[in-house]
């Protein structure tokens, strides 16, 4: 064929659940919601080179690692995203753009895009989130060592806040004094992981909103967020169970119970409420999702292209 074609979808997250570090080494559990990154790649026998969005430079890196390790000498083609996330948020937004692409371009070309495959190129990249794997996952975000799926995603509903500006992975993980900070919360980061694995197996939203709201508070140290303490107030007042936060992004989000709200009327309020109480930058309502990518390959004639 003269042309081959990938669509991937990729969700994204709302930060995560738990992250820290376990015996000093740097580990995540993610928070997939139904927000996402959609890629097509449009596979070109005819050129080498790369027709992409100039700012999906990691897009471009992940390419550049399968042409390598597939040892296609050329490659080359077109990468539409049909669908994006925030960036710099703590959406996994460079890993689900990393992912969709990866996953799009590997079916394209006839290789089965396995989770696990995904996550060792996202990780070459950059320090990376778990949103390939299905469910909730636990992965070693920096040093890669394993990945762990804990269960099946908890329904929730995510009221999701931030006020502006970007945080860029790479430049939070290397951070001065990261280590020590981890270092200091290990206990409390222990007791948030134990709380949030009888959540996922108990499919118990209150402990896992518990988990989460313990490990967005000892985040504050590296990240500080000002609405912190009034958001999670008001959050408990309005039913919500606790809050989750982008431990390397400017999100913070309040959890719900799913059925929370009976009617569109109900969270229309309820986003008014809070856009007048916080002033948020941007506001959003996510649910929780199943996580894992979402592939299909089409094949087309030169004509057909």
């Amino acid at each position: 064929m003269d042309f081959a074609v990938g669509l991937a979808r990729c969700p994204g997250t709302c930060g995560e659940w738990v992250q820290g570090a376990r015996k000093g080494v740097p580990f995540l559990v993610d928070c997939p919601i139904d927000r996402f990154s959609e890629a097509r790649v449009e596979l070109n026998k005819h050129t080498t080179g790369w027709d992409l969005p100039l700012r999906k430079t990691k897009a471009l890196q992940v390419l550049k690692l399968i042409e390598e390790e597939l040892g296609v000498s050329k490659l080359g083609g077109t990468v539409e995203f049909l669908q994006q996330l925030p960036e710099g948020k703590g959406m996994a937004s460079s890993t689900a753009d990393i992912t969709a692409v990866a996953a799009a371009t590997l079916i394209a070309l006839g290789v089965e895009p396995t989770p696990e495959r995904l996550a060792d190129f996202a990780l070459r990249i950059e320090p990376s989130d778990s949103v390939m794997f299905p469910g909730i996952t636990e992965i070693e975000h920096v040093q890669r060592h394993y990945h762990r799926v804990l269960g099946p995603s908890v329904p929730a509903l995510f009221l999701a806040l931030d006020w502006g500006g970007t945080i860029d992975t790479r430049v939070f993980n290397a951070r001065p004094g990261l280590a020590e900070h981890y270092r200091r919360n290990e206990d409390e980061i222990r007791r948030a992981y134990s709380l949030a694995r009888e959540g996922i197996e108990q499919t118990d939203l209150e402990k896992l909103a518990y988990a989460g709201t313990i490990s967005a508070r000892c985040n504050l140290e590296m990240n500080p967020k000002s609405w912190f303490e009034p958001f999670l107030t008001w959050v408990r007042q309005k039913g919500g169970l606790g809050v989750v936060t982008a431990h390397s992004g400017t999100l913070l989000a309040g959890v719900f119970p799913q059925d929370s709200f009976t009617s569109q009327d109900e969270e229309k309020n309820l986003r008014l409420e809070a856009q007048q109480r916080f002033t948020p930058a941007y506001l959003d309502l996510f649910h929780s999702h199943s996580g894992g990518i979402v592939a299909t390959k089409l094949e087309l004639t030169e004509n057909a292209g």
